[in-house]
Order: structure tokens, then C-alpha cells, then sequence
């Protein structure tokens, strides 16, 4: 198989498990986008969301809550939008699963408070720089610890108020499947009694989630249980009448609605420095996000592609591997040298007959044999037909034959040896 078709396999195969992955999420995606996270500012308590939890409602009963009052969104941030205000009885309203602001944001707000205004935030979490400037946040050497929580399917809401109506049922829910819920509340134990706070609402009859503090001319009022406003719940009557009971706290003035400040509850809780048990980790958080979960696997696919053709292109690296030596040169060599020590030179000229006999087999063809007495048994016709073949001369090739038999006759000398190896030797030039 090619890399080009190597490649385009493995391309497929990418992009049919990316459609089987979409086919899957959307096949199981709802109706209705049931998530109450906030990251996404069009999302979670957004007043311009109509899913279950989006606080549209909430925001269009407000926007006509009080006549001759109006209700503005704070787009921009809390230091620029909400106003200096020396009018006493306006309001600022966050509704959300964090509040997050800066130190500019947080001075804004205690300062339109101070001069006599109220700021009514219900949130899962709130910023300890705020909350350290308008009560003690330690009792003894018990210490802040940012709202607790319990876990439950329903939280039942109720309100200090003589026509409260009894207890609201709230529910958390996806798929209109009733589930389990962190249900936040304010421990008493944080927070030490002073004369400026009031308890105005309790969850599960026992837990405060909804407090008054008094601040300068104004108050805050500090609320715990944001599901209660959102579209989900609002559509319920009981509900219904305690949010409409629960907002009757509010001076009647301008609404000044927070839709800038609103972040998820893991980060208001990671700027207060505190665990959230209900955080996973950040990959979680990332699967949550569909945007974020796509990025993920389209990372970890190209990655694997990355691997799989890295690993294709670098192989371990081939040695290098020497050149096969002819051994039997260096053989032939050895055994020459032994000889001519010992002065065989009838030895090492036969040996380097036999080697020139092995030539002539290998390149011409021409089998020349010898008898058992060492001789030439047909030197002539070898000798003719070897010189048509090679070249040479046919005196020359007798001359060697006949050298050769003088040798394998006689006892040779260092001299006859020495020509002999010469005629050899002159032989292969001719013919290389």
C-alpha cells in the first residue's frame, strides 16, 4: 500500500468516527439546551435565554416591576454602567452561579449600596472581597469558607414573611428528569451575629440560604439558590409566589440587572481560593462544553495521525554494514608465505597454478585437467582454444603449460618459481 492511499484510509476513518461521534450527541441532544452552566454568557441565567434555565422571565417581570421605574442591563461592567447614584431606592440585581468582579467593579457596588441602595444577588458563590467588607467573616476561630452545600433531588424554600405561603418546591432537572442537586446555603457558624443581618428565608427548613445585611444607608440582600428564578422553576406556582415574595425586598426604584459579571461556579470559587467538591477536573469542565469537547477530540485525532506517521518516516536507523572480504585471498597469501619460508617453492607454484586453472573455468569456460602425476593430460588444445578466447598469444599460454610441467617434474628453483609467478601474473594483465 502506497503513503498516498495510506493517508487517504486513515482520513476516512478519522472522518467516520467524527460523524458517528456528531450522529451520537445529536441524536441524544433535547429539545431544549438544559445546562446551567455560565461560561457561555448567552446560556445559563442569561436574561436573553428562554431554556430552563435562562432567567427571561425573571428579567421581563422586573423590566415592569415598578411603574415610572426602568430596568437597565449592566453590559459593559458594574464600575462604568452602574451609575454614582444619589438616588436612594435603586436596585442592583445579579442572578447567576457566580458573581465576578474586580477591585474597581467591587468599590462601584459598595459605594451605590453605602449611599443608601440595595444590591440583590443570588448566586451560588460570592466573592470574598466583597463579603469581607460588609460583615466579619470569622467567629471565634471558625473562618469563611465561601457558601456550603447539600445534595438532594428537591429543596423546599421558604421566607420570613407573615404571607409567605408555605414552602416552594424547587427542582433540578435535565431532560424534565428530576436529578440531584448542590442546594447552597450560608452557615451560621461563618458568620457572627450582629445586629445589622437578618435572616429572611430558609432552605429545607433549616439551612439559611436568604440573609439581609445592613451597609452604610443601604443593604445587601444575599441569596443562595439561583435556580429559584430561572424559567424552570418560575413556571411552577409555588415557585412562582415565592420569587415574586422573594423580589418585594426590593426598593422601589430603578433595576439596574447585571448581565456583564456572571461566570461559572468553579471560578468564582477558584478566585475565593476554595474547594468545590463538584469539580472534576478541568477536562470535565471541557467535555461539558461542546465547543471545547469538539476542540479536545479534533486535538487528540490529529495528534494520533501525528504519531501513527512520525513513527512510519523514523525507523531505527540501518547500520552500516562491511563489505564482504574475500577471504581467500588473504588464505592463498598465508599459505604462499608458509611455503616460500619453508622454500616449497614446487607448493606454492602448484597452488598458484590451481588458482589460474580456477580463472580460466570461471571467465572463459576452459576446463583444463591435470593427471594424477600433476601433469597437463591436453595442454595443446586447451592452449589453442584458450588464446582464441582470451587473446593471448598461444606461445605465451605454452610457455606457461610448459613451465608448469618442468615444475611438476623436476625439483624448481627459487628462479623457476619466480618466472613462473611473472608468466602467470603477465597472463592476467592481458586478459583484465
Amino acid at each position: 500500500m502506497s503513503n498516498r492511499t495510506l493517508i487517504l484510509v486513515i482520513s476516512l476513518v478519522v472522518l467516520l468516527l467524527a460523524g458517528v461521534f456528531y450522529w451520537l450527541r445529536s441524536g441524544n441532544r433535547s429539545r431544549y439546551d438544559w445546562s446551567e452552566d455560565s461560561m457561555d454568557k448567552e446560556r445559563g441565567y442569561s436574561e436573553k435565554s428562554v431554556e430552563p434555565y435562562g432567567t427571561h422571565i425573571i428579567h421581563e417581570v422586573l423590566a415592569d416591576y415598578f411603574p415610572n421605574y426602568r430596568l437597565r442591563d449592566i453590559k459593559k461592567g458594574v464600575s462604568e454602567d452602574l451609575p454614582d447614584s444619589s438616588n436612594t431606592r435603586d436596585n442592583y440585581v445579579f442572578i447567576g452561579e457566580a458573581l465576578f468582579l474586580d477591585s474597581t467593579d467591587n468599590e462601584r457596588l459598595l459605594e451605590f449600596v453605602y449611599r443608601g441602595n440595595t444590591a440583590f444577588i443570588s448566586s451560588k458563590t460570592i466573592p470574598q472581597e466583597l463579603v469581607s467588607r460588609i460583615t466579619d467573616l470569622s467567629c471565634g476561630d471558625y473562618f469563611w469558607h465561601d457558601y456550603d452545600y447539600i445534595t438532594d433531588t428537591t429543596g423546599f424554600l421558604s421566607l420570613s414573611l407573615p404571607d409567605s405561603g408555605g414552602d416552594a418546591r424547587c427542582f433540578f432537572a435535565r431532560k424534565n428528569v428530576v436529578t440531584g442537586y448542590n442546594w447552597h446555603y450560608l452557615d451560621p457558624e461563618t458568620v457572627c451575629e450582629q445586629d445589622d443581618l437578618y435572616p429572611l428565608g430558609l432552605l429545607n427548613g433549616e439551612y439559611l440560604n436568604f440573609v439581609l445585611l445592613n451597609y452604610g444607608e443601604g443593604r445587601f440582600l444575599l441569596h443562595t439558590t439561583p435556580i429559584a428564578f430561572s424559567n424552570y422553576s418560575l413556571l411552577r406556582t409555588d415557585t412562582r409566589l415565592y420569587a415574586e415574595r422573594a423580589m418585594s425586598f426590593l426598593s422601589e426604584g430603578n433595576i439596574y440587572w447585571d448581565a456583564s459579571s456572571r461566570v461559572p461556579e468553579s471560578v468564582g470559587r477558584m478566585r475565593n481560593n476554595t474547594n468545590n467538591r463538584e469539580d472534576a477536573g478541568i477536562l470535565t469542565y471541557i467535555l461539558k462544553q461542546k465547543s471545547l469537547a469538539w476542540a479536545w477530540y479534533l486535538l487528540l485525532g490529529t495528534s494520533l495521525l501525528w504519531i501513527i506517521f512520525r513513527a512510519k518516516r523514523r525507523q531505527r536507523v540501518i547500520p552500516v554494514l562491511k563489505p564482504a572480504e574475500n577471504a581467500s585471498y588473504e588464505f592463498i597469501s598465508t599459505i604462499a608465505d608458509m611455503h616460500f619460508q619453508e622454500k616449497s617453492y614446487r607448493s606454492v607454484s602448484k597452488q598458484a597454478f590451481r588458482h589460474f586453472l580456477q580463472h580460466l573455468r570461471d571467465r572463459y569456460g576452459v576446463v583444463i585437467h591435470l593427471n594424477q602425476n600433476g601433469l597437463l593430460s591436453d595442454g595443446s588444445t586447451s592452449a589453442a582454444r584458450l588464446s582464441y578466447l582470451s587473446g593471448v598469444p598461444e606461445s605465451e599460454i605454452h610457455h606457461i603449460f610448459d613451465q608448469y610441467t618442468a615444475i611438476a617434474r623436476y625439483e624448481p628453483t627459487e628462479q623457476m618459481m619466480t618466472e613462473f609467478y611473472q608468466a602467470l601474473e603477465a597472463f592476467m594483465k592481458n586478459t583484465t
